[in-house]
């Protein structure tokens, strides 16, 4: 497994130097390690001269198949860390940023105080890459935002539901009003973010906007969170927000309710039935648990 570490390295780098930084050795025992696998396997997987190294024809293909070994080594290890009787081992749980929201933080709190020998590790991921995790076996748990993507294979169940409402600039207008219309929002632009649940949101304003005879004004895209707040404070426009992000609103934007009710937030765990070791499943009914309390 070493040798194939060490030969991906040198196949993404294409520099025994760089590679060998990059897995903080030194040059010569990779360059041996290297020679080794090529002994071994029969065939040379680098053309090397003084100025550059390349992968032959071997050796592209030879990279696929050690990427594809090491992911199954590493899902497989995910999984066996999390076998035996459910109380101890290691834990991947991923979530979006909204589950913050919820009670996810309190009830992670909980799980780690009650199963001190589990060494859970948190990980702050968009919902197309959980989902894949966890199908892979790479994630044990996943904090999804749910109607975004096929999770048929995979079981699940709503863990928080809240509201939408518009954010738009304190000093606008608008801000006086106690409930907007799709006409009111009409006059601003629409600010988003560039991810994946962002774009959906985007097409279903579209789509209600249209069916009123109005256009959804596209504003600013942002990459960061919460970057969009801070465009809306400074009157570049509005956005919809779920209405248990009050709290963390910077000043200068005020939350309206719309006219029209938008689908909700909701998020979702998401796990793999397949892969539902002992622990998965401890960790599952006490979620449902502190859920019902």
């Amino acid at each position: 497994m070493r040798q194939l570490r060490y030969f991906q390295a040198v196949a993404e780098e294409l520099h025994f130097g760089k590679a060998a930084e990059r897995l903080h050795i030194q040059q010569p025992p990779l360059s041996r390690q290297i020679q080794n696998l090529e002994e071994e396997l029969e065939v040379e997987l680098f053309k090397r001269t003084n100025r550059k190294v390349e992968l032959t024809d071997e050796g592209r293909y030879f990279l696929k198949e050690a990427k594809e070994i090491l992911t199954i080594m590493d899902r497989s290890k995910t999984t066996l860390q999390a076998m035996g009787d459910g109380t101890a081992g290691k834990l991947h749980v991923s979530f979006v940023y909204l589950a913050l929201s919820s009670t996810f933080p309190q009830i992670m709190g909980d799980f780690i105080e009650d199963y001190p020998d589990v060494d859970v590790s948190l990980h702050e991921e968009n919902t197309f890459f959980q989902v894949n995790a966890v199908k892979e076996g790479t994630r044990h748990i996943g904090f999804v935002t749910m109607r975004m993507v096929d999770i048929e294979s995979l079981e699940s169940m709503v863990v928080h539901r809240c509201a939408s409402c518009a954010a738009v600039p304190a000093n606008h207008p608008l801000a006086k009003k106690d409930v907007l219309t799709l006409r009111d929002l009409s006059e601003l632009p629409y600010i988003c973010s560039a991810d994946s649940f962002c774009r959906m949101r985007v097409k279903e304003m579209q789509k209600i906007f249209e069916q009123q005879g109005l256009e959804l004004k596209i504003g600013m895209k942002y990459e960061r969170k919460h970057t969009g707040n801070v465009f809306v404070a400074a009157g570049l426009g509005w956005t919809v927000i779920n209405v248990d992000s009050a709290g963390t609103i910077p000043d200068g934007i005020a939350l309206k309710p719309l006219e029209i009710e938008l689908h909700p937030f909701e998020i979702g765990m998401i796990w793999n039935p397949e892969r539902a070791t002992p622990l998965v499943r401890n960790f599952i009914e006490f979620y449902k648990e502190r859920m019902d309390e």
